[in-house]
């Protein structure tokens, strides 16, 4: 059954025994035997049920609300005493309970208890807040009995005082501040309020109206087993009822706290105000002066509103601290990284910018280190993701140690880093990036079962200075730092290089290689001849495309596949690869399968399938006739494009079995009669652009490995 649905046939169960008790009591108007009856004894039936009720609905309870329908169910059971305490006197003694009588401690005791299970029930509010509940309890509470004391208990009190008029009295009082207290604590100082407690605050509002209408009876002498004002208190127990059966059904959450409350200011204070105006034009009207009591009241209540706004403002004061320690967290968040710690990329961008523009005004250098943890990869596989993080936050400690005091560090992205060294030149950021790297690998990290040695790659890239780039240039700034980078973990790792120092460039092999398969290529090269050829090709190929601008990822699969463009070659009978005379056309044929055969390699031998199609793609001609598959211009894929030129300059600058090495000028005459035709012509201007500037080295004698012969 849904809520509402329950809800409503609890509302019409409640309605219903309300119109049987009002038939009950019109009917006993004009018989004393069946009023008694009715008032005493019929009366009692929701009372009977609501205690159970709660009991159950405690039970259900988790948490505070647990607490809270103790509470109330012992409150309800103290109410059901009080009753039953008054039966018994309606029954044995003729004109009924005195006043005050034990019934009315039971009463009183009943509210008593019902107001902390207010409090408990909405207990996650801070202790100002329900120190704030009180006093609004407490200065509503006093002003409406100052006020109906003056106006209406007064009055109708001949001579002095009587126990049993304050007693009858501070029973519409106290059911005020149980609802004040719901209101304050509860409504103002949360997003949400169980159905059961608005039920109940309901219920205790139908209680004060009726107590008060109670009091004003007692007090003239009309209340009698006949009075319709038990109808009130009727009420009140079937909407009692009704949430504790709510609150029996189904666990009901806990309310949530809102940190910024509806402070119920007005309440507290318009009464205060308007009682002791009332009470003090009272003693003007009637004793033409102003009482000690009247005095007395209004300073209670002016302390109390005093007292309230000093909860308010420590109330405030808290909130602008939480919200200010916030701030200050959100703002760290925004700048920081949230695993290192160190600052994230958005804002070494930012720096990176602001740094520049005042390098540039000043006329000092700047440089940036790219750092990268060499086979992090492998951590993670290994060792876990946590492992993984743990080595991060490591490597973040060392290098935050390592700069200078007014150096930038920042986690780039993923296992990379970056340090914005602000007035630092090459050499000075090459020493600050070889302390770096020291300071990573000086010491192996210990994990569970096993050891972690941190190396890293670092590229070094400035601006400002001779051969850098000029302050403006952030992009190739970064461009530069991470193409030094892979150099440097091409060069094999842990190890630092600049960006502006090509002749130190020693590019060897993709760090993410396959090494049977770059094996291969160097008993392709050993073959062919006395000098390197596939490392010479891929370092040429790795400039070439850094001058068409590829991207990282590009230049990296360039630099790869031109280290490995040849290792089809090696199903190619020896025989062949050193003939020295003209091939024949079975020959040719065989030889001219090696891209393919390199493309299959690399797709069933390893995990680079990526290159395949560049390795099989690199004695394609411009003008579409070339092999395998005969592509022509922009179909061909860059990177092949790239190879081709390369490989064939390497090829005509080395000594074969079938031809001399020919002169700088004759291979650079060959590479001009290709462009357009064997060669895309803007590949080929980039890489004699690169000549002619010396960065295109000389061929190195070869070192020759073991070469493998075939059975």
């Amino acid at each position: 059954m849904e809520q509402p649905r329950f809800v409503r046939l609890m509302a019409i169960a409640g309605m219903a025994w309300l119109a049987i008790f009002a038939v009950l009591t019109g009917l006993s108007q004009d018989s004393e035997t069946l009023a008694r009856f009715v008032a005493n004894v019929v009366y009692l039936v929701p009372l009977v049920l609501l205690v159970p009720l709660c009991y159950f609905a405690a039970r259900r309870a988790r948490g505070r609300l647990r607490s809270a329908w103790w509470l109330l169910a012992l409150s309800n059971l103290l109410w059901l005493v009080g009753e039953l305490i008054w039966t018994v006197y309606a029954y044995t003694r003729p004109g009924g309970a005195p006043s005050p009588s034990v019934a009315d401690v039971a009463y009183l005791s009943s509210y008593a208890v019902a107001l902390p299970a207010i409090v408990i029930g909405f207990g996650g509010t801070w202790a100002e807040r329900q120190v704030r509940c009180m006093v609004d309890a407490a200065l509503v509470t006093l002003g409406l009995g100052a006020v109906g004391w003056a106006l209406v208990i007064g009055p109708l009190m001949p001579g002095t005082t009587k126990a049993g008029a304050i007693v009858t009295f501070a029973q519409p009082l106290l059911a005020v501040s149980i609802v004040t207290a719901l209101v304050a604590v509860g409504l103002c100082g949360h997003r949400t309020v169980p159905p059961s407690f608005l039920l109940a605050g309901a219920g205790f509002a139908v209680a004060g109206l009726t107590d008060a209408g109670y009091t004003y009876l007692f007090m003239i002498h009309s209340y009698g087993d006949t009075s319709w004002i038990n109808l009130g208190w009727q009420a009140e127990a079937v909407l009692l009822c009704m949430a504790a059966a709510v609150a029996a059904r189904h666990t009901e959450p806990e309310p949530e706290v809102r940190r910024l409350d509806r402070d119920l200011a007005v309440l507290p204070a318009a009464v205060a105000v308007l009682s002791i105006i009332g009470i003090a034009v009272t003693d003007r009207v009637t004793d033409s002066r102003l009482t000690h009591s009247t005095l007395v009241i209004a300073v209670l209540l002016v302390s109390g509103l005093l007292l309230r706004q000093v909860l308010v403002t420590r109330d405030r004061t808290r909130l602008a601290r939480a919200l200010a320690t916030a701030l200050r967290e959100q703002e760290r968040l925004a700048i920081t990284d949230g695993l290192t710690g160190l600052y994230n990329r958005r804002f070494f961008q930012e720096m990176l910018r602001l740094d520049a523009e005042r390098a540039e005004r000043n006329g000092t250098p700047m440089s940036i280190i790219m750092i990268d943890l060499d086979r992090f990869k492998k951590v993670n596989d290994t060792c876990g993701h946590p492992t993984g993080d743990r080595v991060l936050v490591e490597a973040a400690e060392r290098i935050r140690r390592a700069v200078r005091p007014s150096d930038l560090v920042a986690r780039y992205g993923g296992e990379e880093f970056v340090c914005l060294l602000p007035g630092a030149g090459e050499d000075t950021a090459l020493e600050v990036a070889e302390q770096v790297r020291r300071a990573l690998s000086r010491t192996p990290l210990a994990v569970p079962g096993r050891e972690v040695r941190l190396t890293a790659s670092l590229g070094v890239a400035s601006a400002g200075t001779r051969g850098g780039r000029p302050h403006g240039d952030l992009e190739g700034l970064i461009h530069d730092a991470d193409g030094a980078l892979y150099r440097a973990k091409a060069r094999g790792r842990d190890q630092v290089a600049a960006a502006s120092r090509l002749a130190d460039l020693a590019l060897d092999t993709d760090p993410d290689l396959p090494q049977a398969l770059v094996w291969l290529a160097d008993q392709i090269d050993a073959k062919l001849g006395s000098h390197e050829h596939s490392t010479a090709v891929s370092r040429w190929a790795l400039l070439t495309g850094e001058r068409l601008g590829l991207h990282q990822t590009a230049l990296r699969r360039t630099a790869a596949a031109a280290r490995l463009h040849d290792i089809g070659k090696i199903n190619v009978d020896d025989a062949i690869l050193t003939k020295p005379a003209r091939l024949s056309h079975d020959e040719w044929e065989v030889l001219r399968r090696h891209p393919q055969e390199g493309a299959r390699l690399l797709t069933e031998l390893s995990d680079r399938a990526d290159l395949a199609p560049l390795v099989g793609a690199h004695h394609e001609r411009y003008d579409g006739t070339g092999y395998p598959a005969r592509l022509r211009g922009d179909d061909i894929p860059i990177e092949a494009r790239i190879i081709a030129v390369c490989d064939s300059w390497a090829a005509m600058r080395a000594d074969r079995a079938y031809a001399s090495a020919l002169s700088e000028d004759e291979a650079r005459h060959q590479i001009e009669r290709g462009r357009g035709t064997q060669f895309d012509p803007a590949v080929a201007d980039a890489f004699l652009a690169l000549l002619d500037e010396g960065a295109i080295d000389d061929l190195a004698p070869l070192r020759h490995p073991t070469v493998v012969q075939r059975a």
